[in-house]
């Protein structure tokens, strides 16, 4: 059973009665699942990414790319940080196009990369250095319109690792399903309160339960646990009319709904039983996230959300102690629409949408209990960067 375990380089932690401190690694292309999200947007509200449109979230819910209203979706995303992997480096990028109102098919790719890591890679009890970790999915989607508000998406994900200095080390075909439902519905009946909309959303990552996956390196292999995903997500959304006089004028604002657009979002993600035999892995690995977005006149956004994710913790039964246990945060980001097609009086054919996050690295570093190196503690910045180009 593969178990990312690494043992802290040698150091003896003030808990002298265990015999050993480690870092936990959630398991099969963990880079890619428990880590940094693919949207800066869905990030600072939570990592609440199910509900969402746009190709930015397919990579957790295929059936997101149908949603969107664009007939072309373009999206690049760059995030950094890791609690104890500080080199982490995450990319995506996406493409989808509608072929018919009601048919959508897409194109992604997401890379988890870590240069000159920390830790070495540990393949069948055999210990490899490597001066370079990557993980990598490239994902070939399609998304349908079953009834109004209701889409259902699949997507075909080419997963690989190249765990040792650039090298394959595991590679895996891992398909994926998922619905998103939207609706109107007057929730609250007051002229206060327009535009609502309910959202409902559910997804399962490895729909096949192809649930291990083997991984070698010269003579060395071991067989692991491969996720199997279920994601389940609903949300609310409603605006507010809003006057101001700092807008008037503004070309910025110009033909804008003078409104707040407010929206919140739940989601649960859980892993399901698998892999090799007396796995635990889907124990760990639970998580809640919820979100709250506002929009002001359709061009700056606010966000915030709470994030946890259930970590090992206490001592196992070889003595060892996880020193990482439930990961668990507030995150926080915000974004712009860039209205060029408005402002270049329509010689670019779409707008612009930026999204940011600069702030605390949600870390699974529990800091008031055991004290950490320097390496891992000052390296806490969140830095999340999307750009979105929106066809009109």
């Amino acid at each position: 059973m593969k178990k990312l375990f690494f043992l802290f380089l040698g150091i003896c932690f003030s808990f002298s009665s265990y015999s050993q401190t480690s870092y936990y690694y959630p398991p099969g292309y963990f880079g890619l699942f428990n880590n940094q999200s693919t949207s800066a947007r869905a990030q600072g509200m939570g990592f609440t990414t199910l509900t969402k449109s746009g190709i930015e979230n397919s990579f957790y819910n295929p059936a997101s790319i149908g949603s969107s209203t664009a007939p072309i979706q373009a999206y690049a995303n760059y995030a950094n940080g890791h609690s104890y992997r500080p080199k982490s480096r995450y990319y995506f990028a996406g493409g989808a196009f509608k072929v018919k109102d009601k048919f959508t098919v897409g194109l992604s790719y997401f890379s988890y990369q870590n240069p000159d890591p920390v830790w070495t890679t540990i393949i069948g009890w055999q210990t490899f250095d490597t001066d370079y970790f990557s993980q990598r999915a490239i994902s070939v989607l399609a998304a349908y319109e079953i009834m109004e508000g209701l889409q259902a998406g699949i997507s075909a994900n080419m997963m690989q690792e190249n765990a040792i200095n650039g090298e394959k080390t595991n590679a895996d075909f891992v398909p994926s399903l998922g619905l998103q439902y939207e609706k109107q519905l007057q929730l609250f009946k007051t002229e206060k309160i327009q535009n609502q909309r309910i959202f409902g959303a559910m997804s399962l990552f490895n729909f096949l339960f192809q649930d291990e996956t083997t991984q070698s390196y010269q003579d060395a292999e071991d067989v692991g646990y491969l996720p199997i995903i279920l994601r389940l997500g609903a949300g609310y959304a409603f605006q507010i009319p809003l006057k101001s006089s700092l807008t008037e004028g503004k070309a910025y604002f110009e033909n804008t709904a003078h409104a707040v657009d407010l929206r919140l979002d739940i989601q649960f993600q859980d892993y399901l039983p698998g892999g090799p035999e007396n796995n635990t892995d889907d124990e760990y690995n639970t998580a809640f996230g919820i979100g709250a977005e506002a929009w002001f006149y359709e061009r700056i956004a606010l966000r915030m959300g709470y994030f946890t994710e259930k970590g090992p913790t206490g001592t196992q039964d070889d003595g060892d102690i996880w020193v990482t246990g439930n990961r668990a945060g507030f995150s926080w980001g915000y974004g712009t629409l860039i209205p060029t097609h408005q402002l270049t009086e329509g010689k670019l054919p779409f707008d612009l949408e930026v999204n940011l996050i600069t702030g605390k690295l949600v870390s699974s570093l529990n800091e008031e209990i055991y004290t950490h190196p320097s390496l891992f503690t000052e390296n806490t910045f969140q830095f999340s960067f999307g750009m979105n180009l929106l066809w009109k």
